[in-house]
C-alpha cells in the first residue's frame, strides 16, 4: 500500500510541474527562515548563561539623578568593597575596569590592545572562566601579573604554553600568570587580556581607591542563595549616602540581573570600552517579521496544495469505482501533503548550511549551526512542518473522499463559499504583510539617510584622526608636531583634543551658577581641546568668545558649554552665563561663551550638557585631528606616517577617518535595513508565486469560457480585466489593510530615535502600488497566454 502511495505522489507532483516548484521553494525559504529566527532568539537570549551562579550574580550600577537628568554611570572603585564588608548578603564581589593599553612584545613591536581590562583575583570566584593553565586562586593576586586568553596567547607567542613570560603594558612589564579559554561570543563582555587590579590601584593611580564619583568600574556582587534584592537595593543607597553628599545630585545604588543586562540594561560605558547591549524590541521584530515570511509560506502552501486536489475528482471516482475505501484515500491526500511538506524541510536543511555564512554577516553574531546543539530548534520545525502538512492535506482528504464515483467521474466539484472566503482572507493577509514589510524597509533606509545627512552642527569631512593614546612625547610637543605636519602638502588645519565626535568621551560633575544665582550640579559630558579645534571642526558661538593662545588663563580657568548645557541651568539668553564661576574636577574658572549644539553622539540620542576646557591638568589629549585636501590622498597619508615615524612618536601609526566613524554608529540600522529587505523582497517573491499558481488554475477551470468570449469578440484586453478583478481586489483591500498597520508599526519604531524623519504619505502608497504592479504582472503572465489562446482549441478541451 505504502509503496503504491509513493508512486501515485510522484505521478501526482509530475503532473503539475508549476505548483510542486512554487510549493517546495515556498516552504523550504519559510521553514528556512524560521530556524535562522530560532537560531538568533536563542542566541540573543543565551547571553551570560553559561556562568555556573548566573541566577546569584547582580551588577551594581548609580543612577545620578542631576537638573540636567538622569545619566547612567557604572561605579567607583570602593564600592563593592565597601557594600561586602557591611552588608552579609553579600558573599563575594568583583569589578572590571576595561582599558586601552598599548601592548609591546620582546622584539619591540608595538599593539593597540582594546579588549584589555583589569580585574580582581576574585573574578573568577564569581564567574565561570575556565583556565587552560595557571592557578584561578592566584592569577590576578599581584600587581603586574595579567591572564590572557588562548586567542591572546596564540597571537603574542604563538603556543598557550606561556606562564612566566612577559609583556610590557605601557611599557611596564606584566608576567602572564594564567591562560584562560576564550569567552563565548554570547557575553555582555569580551575581555582578552585581564590585567591585576592591584596594577591599576596599588601603583599607577591608588587615589582611585577612595573616589566615590569616579566611574568606570563594572563591579558584581555575588549574592547568597537567600537573597532579597529589593530590600539591599533600598540599604545599599542609604550607604551611599554616607560617603557621597546628596545636596545637588542624588546619587542611587541598584543591582541588575546579569542575565538581564544585555537585553534589558542601560549601556554604562566609558572612554575605554563597555559591555555590549542589545535590543529586546529586535528579538521581536526579527521573531514577527519571520512568523510574516513562514505565514505567506504555510498558507501559499495549504492554499495550492487544496486548490491542486481539487483537481483530482476523477481520480478519486476511478478509484471507487475499483473499489477504493474512504480511508485509503484519505491515506492517499494526507501522504501526498505530507511527502511534500517534508521535502520542502529536507530543502530548508540544505539552504540552512549553505546560508549560514550570509545569516551570520547579516546578522552580526557567530552563531554556529551545529545539529546535536539546536536539536530542540530542528524538533519544533519537524513538529511545524507535520503540522503544516496535515492542515494541507485534511480539507481535500476528508471532502474529496466523501464523493460519490458518479461525482467524480462527471468532474463536477467546487471548493465551498467558506473554503472560498479563507482562500481570499489569506491572499489579502500575505499582500497586507508584504506591503507592510517594503514599508518599513522604506523608512529604515530613509531614517538611516536622514541620520547620516542631516546637519551635524560640525564639519565630519576631509578629516583623518589619529589616536596617540595619550603620548607625553606628542603632547609636550605640540607645537612642533603640528608644524612638522602642516609642511606636508595637502594638510590644511590640525588639533589636539580629547574626544572627537562618535566616540566615547569622559563625563564628570560640573557646578555653575544657574539662572536663579545658585551653585547647580549636573553631569555633563567633557571635551578637552585646543585653541584650533572649534574652527577646525566648524563649531559655531552663539555668545562670548572661543579660547584663545594669547590669553594665558584660558588654558586653567576658562570653560565653554553647549545649549543643552544652558538650557539645563535655566538661562534663556546665551550671553547671561558668559562670566558666571565653574567647578569642575578641583579646577575654577568663569564661562566664557556658548557653542551652538552639535551631534557629537548617534541621533538615538538627544544632544547632551557638553563643557568644553584648554587643558585638565595632566595629560587629557590623546587625538589629533588632520584636514586632509590633497587629491592624492594615499600619498598624503604615507607622508604623515613617515613623519609621524621619523619624529613623532614611536608608537605605531594608526588612523580613521571621522565621517567613517560616525557612520559606524548606525551599523545596527544597517543591518536592521538589510535584513528588512531580504524579508520584504522574499515575502513578496512568495506572495506573488502564490497568486501565480492560484491564478493558474483559475485561468484553466475557465479555459472554454474564455473561449467562447473570444469567439463572442471579446479582446484580450477585456479577457484580462475579467480574470484578474477579483485579484486585484483582494490586494486592493490588503493596500487599504496595510496603511494603517504600518503606520502605527513604524511610528512606533521611530520613537526610538531622538532625533526622527517625518512620515509622509508616499512611504506608504509607493509600496502598495509597486506590490500591485506586480501582482497584476505575475497574473497577467497567465491570463494574456490565455487570451491568445486560439478559441478554437480552447473549446477542444476536454
Amino acid at each position: 500500500m505504502y509503496k503504491n502511495y509513493f508512486k501515485n505522489a510522484y505521478r501526482y507532483l509530475g503532473k503539475h510541474p508549476l505548483a510542486t516548484a512554487i510549493n517546495l521553494f515556498g516552504l523550504a525559504s519559510g521553514i528556512c527562515v524560521c530556524f535562522f529566527a530560532l537560531l538568533y532568539v536563542r542566541f540573543e537570549l543565551s547571553y551570560d548563561r553559561h556562568h555556573a551562579q548566573a541566577d546569584r550574580i547582580y551588577r551594581l550600577v548609580t543612577d545620578v539623578n542631576t537638573a540636567s537628568g538622569i545619566t547612567y554611570e557604572s561605579t567607583s572603585a570602593p564600592m563593592a568593597p565597601s557594600i561586602q564588608a557591611n552588608f552579609p548578603e553579600v558573599e563575594a564581589f568583583t569589578r572590571i575596569m576595561p582599558d586601552y593599553l598599548m601592548v609591546q612584545k620582546e622584539d619591540r613591536s608595538y599593539f593597540k590592545e582594546e579588549n584589555i581590562a583589569y580585574a580582581d583575583p576574585s573574578l573568577f570566584r564569581v564567574f565561570t572562566l575556565p583556565l587552560i593553565s595557571g592557578d584561578s586562586a592566584t592569577a590576578l593576586e599581584a600587581p603586574f601579573q595579567m591572564v590572557l586568553s588562548e586567542t591572546a596567547a596564540l597571537h603574542y607567542f604563538g603556543t598557550t604554553d606561556c606562564l612566566g613570560k612577559i609583556l610590557l603594558l605601557d611599557e611596564s612589564p606584566a608576567v602572564v600568570s594564567a591562560v584562560m579559554r576564550d569567552m563565548p561570543y554570547n557575553a555582555h563582555y569580551r575581555i582578552d587580556i585581564l590585567v591585576s587590579l592591584s596594577t591599576l590601584l596599588d601603583e599607577w593611580n591608588p587615589s582611585m581607591k577612595s573616589q566615590w564619583k569616579r566611574f568606570g568600574f563594572y563591579s558584581y556582587l555575588l549574592l547568597h542563595q537567600d537573597k532579597q534584592v529589593e530590600a539591599l537595593e533600598v540599604k545599599i543607597s542609604a550607604h551611599l549616602q554616607e560617603h557621597i553628599a546628596q545636596q545637588e545630585s542624588e546619587y542611587k545604588l541598584s543591582l541588575e540581573p546579569l542575565t538581564d543586562l544585555y537585553l534589558h540594561a542601560k549601556a554604562r560605558g566609558s572612554r575605554y570600552g563597555s559591555s555590549v547591549s542589545g535590543d529586546i524590541s529586535n528579538i521581536y521584530i526579527f521573531s514577527v517579521v519571520a512568523v510574516f515570511v513562514l505565514f505567506i509560506a504555510c498558507f501559499n502552501f495549504i492554499n495550492l496544495t487544496t486548490v491542486l486536489s481539487l483537481q483530482r475528482a476523477k481520480e478519486i471516482g476511478v478509484r471507487k469505482s475499483l473499489g477504493a475505501t474512504r480511508a485509503q484515500l484519505i491515506g492517499q491526500f494526507l501522504f501526498d501533503a505530507l511527502h511534500l511538506s517534508f521535502l520542502a524541510l529536507g530543502m530548508a536543511t540544505v539552504l540552512c548550511v549553505l546560508l549560514i555564512p550570509a545569516f551570520q554577516q547579516l546578522s552580526g553574531k557567530i552563531i554556529r549551526l551545529h545539529f546535536p546543539e539546536h536539536a530542540l530548534e530542528f524538533l519544533w520545525l519537524i513538529a511545524g512542518t507535520l503540522l503544516v502538512g496535515l492542515l494541507s492535506g485534511i480539507y481535500p482528504a476528508l471532502f474529496l473522499s466523501r464523493l460519490s464515483p458518479f461525482q467524480g467521474l462527471i468532474g463536477s466539484v467546487k471548493a465551498g463559499r467558506n473554503h472560498g472566503l479563507l482562500r481570499k482572507s489569506l491572499i489579502i493577509s500575505q499582500f497586507a504583510i508584504s506591503i507592510i514589510l517594503i514599508s518599513a524597509t522604506g523608512i529604515v533606509y530613509q531614517q538611516l539617510h536622514y541620520m547620516q545627512n542631516h546637519a551635524l552642527g560640525f564639519d565630519k569631512n576631509h578629516k583623518l584622526v589619529m589616536d596617540f593614546y595619550f603620548d607625553s612625547k606628542v603632547v609636550e610637543h605640540q607645537e612642533s608636531v603640528k608644524q612638522q605636519l602642516a609642511e606636508i602638502p595637502g594638510i590644511q588645519q590640525i588639533s589636539f583634543s580629547s574626544a572627537v565626535p562618535a566616540k566615547a568621551n569622559r563625563k564628570y560633575t560640573t557646578e555653575i551658577e544657574n539662572a536663579n544665582q545658585q551653585k547647580q550640579e549636573m553631569m555633563s559630558d567633557a571635551y578637552f581641546v585646543d585653541d584650533d579645534f572649534l574652527k577646525q571642526y566648524g563649531i559655531a558661538l552663539v555668545a562670548g568668545r572661543a579660547f584663545s593662545a594669547d590669553i594665558a588663563s584660558d588654558s586653567t580657568e576658562a570653560m565653554l558649554i553647549n545649549e543643552a548645557a544652558l538650557r539645563s541651568l535655566g538661562y534663556h539668553d546665551p550671553e547671561e552665563v558668559i562670566g558666571k564661576p565653574f567647578v569642575q574636577q578641583g579646577r575654577s574658572g568663569e564661562i566664557i561663551g556658548v557653542v551652538k549644539d552639535f551631534h557629537y553622539h548617534s541621533f538615538r540620542e538627544e544632544v547632551r550638557p557638553l563643557t568644553l576646557r584648554v587643558s585638565a591638568g595632566g595629560n587629557p589629549y590623546t587625538y589629533l585631528t588632520l584636514d586632509i585636501t590633497s587629491s592624492d590622498l594615499r600619498a598624503t597619508i604615507k607622508q604623515v606616517e613617515e613623519v609621524w615615524s621619523a619624529s613623532v612618536s614611536e608608537k605605531p601609526f594608526g588612523y580613521f577617518f571621522l565621517d567613517e566613524a560616525f557612520q559606524a554608529q548606525y551599523l545596527a540600522e544597517e543591518r536592521f535595513g538589510k535584513l528588512f529587505t531580504c524579508f520584504a523582497l522574499l515575502a513578496v517573491l512568495l506572495s506573488c508565486l502564490g497568486l501565480l499558481g492560484l491564478s493558474a488554475f483559475s485561468i484553466k477551470g475557465r479555459v472554454k469560457e474564455i473561449g467562447i468570449r473570444k469567439v463572442l469578440g471579446a479582446s484580450v484586453g477585456n479577457i484580462l480585466l475579467l480574470l484578474s478583478k477579483d485579484f486585484i481586489k483582494l490586494i486592493l483591500i490588503a493596500f487599504f489593510v496595510a496603511i494603517p498597520v504600518a503606520n502605527y508599526l513604524l511610528t512606533e519604531w521611530l520613537h526610538a530615535y531622538a532625533y526622527r524623519m517625518a512620515l509622509s504619505w508616499w512611504f506608504f502608497v509607493v509600496p502598495g502600488s509597486l506590490v500591485l504592479l506586480l501582482a497584476l504582472l505575475t497574473i497577467s503572465l497567465q491570463t494574456i497566454k490565455a487570451a491568445r489562446q486560439n478559441p478554437v482549441d480552447s473549446l477542444k478541451y476536454e
